[in-house]
């Protein structure tokens, strides 16, 4: 009898993670906006932690009527909420979001039967990438717990005569990316969007529109009118006040208008004359910034081979004129970056990094625009991110008339990489950070690969992958020219 329970303590002692003491000192009230009434649940400070607030998991799990799996094995509590996986892994603080990993300041605990979540996770990570959004008063032990806004709510018509207008009202300016790619459809891709996907969807003709669908991904919204084959010309135009995308479309063919439907500009031309003639390439860091290194390998230099192989191919495939911000071991300030560019008169702006991360698995390309924070949580994380180390070139596109040519600029490089390098696409994003102004022209920041993945490091330091890359901006901007010709 006395072996059968020293083998059963042998087992439970495998299969039970012991932490220090937990210490439940407070409660918070939560506050829902959904119809639940208040309640409280335990704060608890966690030994070593104190100046840390943590939520058991399971207290987690009931307030965002998730599901959860816990394994003890590996030490790992898993959150399904709406259609998004959150795995979180005592002792750590890392969140892998539907198998991306993303850091938190501090570490997930186990003590007394419970995972212990930081309150980080619900303020920071939880209001990145759920529908919720939690604000937190320290002095009354109050969070708050609200249904994200949507900031794209209504869609309207006008018909008449040769045009039908569709306008899709907005609560804050966003930009926009249009793609008519596909014969018979017109589809917004609405950055930092958040849809009222109901009110969105129009199942009904209306004049050359024959049916709008909305989808809502994790970062951006995607409306697709279904058009009519009498649209000769579509037309997309935004107002700031108030906020709204207006979508023209127009039985009236231009004169440039062949067999398929035809986009009009929606904004100020490429260029200073609306052709592509000069371009202004950017190898990230240089001198004593040597970037992320891996094996002996910097940065700076695979991004100043990557700019001298896409320098030299834009000059004799597409015979523009070329300037670079550096062609030399050396370090260039980031607002004299653009001061080259503007100075130089560029029509575009393409600045070339690696990236890295602490997770050696993850890769992948991926293209930058950039444009102001809009709203004060946004700008505090900005500030939070730029003290973690983000390394990026920032800028605050304050030009208008060329947020629009820099989404595009920037969806067109995607594409085109996409399928000349042969690793993961992972999209074009928007950078919600404000440390640069000025670039005075559509503009660009490309992640060209990780340094810190293995695989992909020995990849940027092939000479082959980096033509790869140049290969891949020539067609973009081959693209553009063909747009704004």
């Amino acid at each position: 009898m006395m072996r059968f329970l020293f083998i059963l303590l042998l087992v439970l002692a495998g299969s039970i993670v012991i932490g220090a003491p937990a210490r439940a000192e407070d409660t918070a009230e939560v506050v829902f906006d959904d119809g639940r009434p208040t309640e409280r649940v335990p704060l608890l400070h966690y030994d070593g932690d104190d100046d840390v607030w943590f939520l058991r998991a399971n207290d987690v799990a009931r307030l965002f009527r998730a599901t959860q799996f816990w394994n003890a094995s590996s030490r790992k509590i898993v959150l399904g909420i709406g259609k998004t996986r959150f795995v979180l892994t005592v002792d750590t603080r890392v969140v892998v979001i539907d198998g991306e990993p993303f850091m938190m300041r501090s570490h997930v605990r186990y003590a007394d039967g419970f995972v212990l979540v930081p309150l980080e996770f619900m303020l920071e990570i939880a209001n990145e990438h759920t529908a919720r959004r939690f604000t937190w008063d320290d002095r009354a032990r109050r969070l708050d717990m609200q249904a994200e806004s949507l900031n794209v709510t209504r869609i309207s018509f006008d018909t008449g005569g040769a045009r039908t207008t569709a306008t899709l009202s907005l609560t804050e300016p966003l930009v926009y990316h249009v793609d008519t790619g596909t014969r018979g459809l017109v589809r917004l891709k609405i950055y930092g969007a958040r849809a009222d996907v109901r009110a969105l969807t129009v199942r009904e003709a209306h004049g050359l529109v024959r049916g709008v669908r909305a989808e809502q991904a994790e970062r951006d919204a995607f409306v697709t009118f279904d058009v009519s084959s009498d649209a000769k010309t579509v037309r997309v135009d935004r107002t700031d006040s108030p906020p709204q995308i207006v979508v023209t479309l127009d039985r009236t063919a231009s004169a440039d208008a062949d067999t398929g439907l035809v986009v009009l500009d929606e904004g100020a031309p490429v260029g200073r004359a609306g052709a592509i003639e000069k371009v202004c390439i950017d190898a990230g860091h240089g001198g004593r910034d040597l970037g992320h290194e891996r094996g002996g390998v910097s940065e700076k230099d695979i991004t100043l081979a990557i700019a001298r192989a896409a320098a030299e191919q834009i000059q004799s495939e597409l015979g523009l004129e070329v300037v670079m911000t550096r062609d030399d071991d050396r370090l260039v300030g980031l607002r004299e970056r653009t001061e080259i560019a503007n100075r130089s008169g560029a029509d575009l702006f393409i600045s070339i990094h690696c990236n890295s991360w602490f997770n050696a698995r993850t890769g992948g390309f991926e293209s930058y625009f950039f444009s102001p924070a809009r709203s004060e949580p946004e700008v505090a994380l900005a500030r939070d991110e730029n003290r973690g180390g983000v390394d990026f070139i920032l800028w605050d596109l304050v030009q208008n008339a060329y947020i629009s040519e820099s989404s595009t600029l920037a969806e067109t490089i995607q594409r085109e990489m996409t399928s000349k390098l042969g690793i993961k696409s992972r999209g074009v994003k928007q950078a919600n950070l404000v440390v640069l102004q000025g670039a005075n022209m559509p503009a660009v920041l490309i992640e060209t690969a990780f340094l810190s993945n293995p695989g992909e490091a020995k990849m940027l330091a092939d000479p082959d992958f980096q033509k790869r890359v140049a290969d891949g901006l020539v067609a973009s901007i081959r693209r553009m020219q063909e747009q704004y010709r």
